[in-house]
């Protein structure tokens, strides 16, 4: 008799050990599944984030564009005059800021 319990208790053991082994199976089956669903997601955000990089570069060579373009009609706009009368200014302002700040 003392065999037949020992038998039991491996019996139920071995039924214990197949359960958590079916459930460990059906949660590595799950975290693969939400594994390659979360790669799916990462691919597909690196290729959004690689499209808006390259209209962030587009952008900013533009404005840097229309900011050269801007600075040279303005001062291509002017004449020679016109260019060292605004020298002259620019130098006065700045002679005057100097002495403001000196005192």
């Amino acid at each position: 008799m003392a065999e037949y319990s020992k038998y039991d208790i491996l019996n139920k053991d071995l039924s214990l050990i197949e359960m958590q082994v079916s459930i460990l199976s059906n949660k590595y089956k799950d975290a693969v599944e939400r594994n390659q669903e979360l790669e799916e997601i990462v691919e597909v955000l690196q290729n959004d984030n690689a499209v808006l990089n390259k209209k962030i570069t587009k952008f900013e060579s533009e404005a840097g564009n229309l900011q050269i373009e801007g600075n040279q009609t303005l001062f291509s706009s002017l004449n020679t005059k016109e260019r060292e009368e605004l020298k002259i200014k620019l130098k006065n302002l700045i002679s005057k800021i100097d002495n403001h700040i000196s005192s």
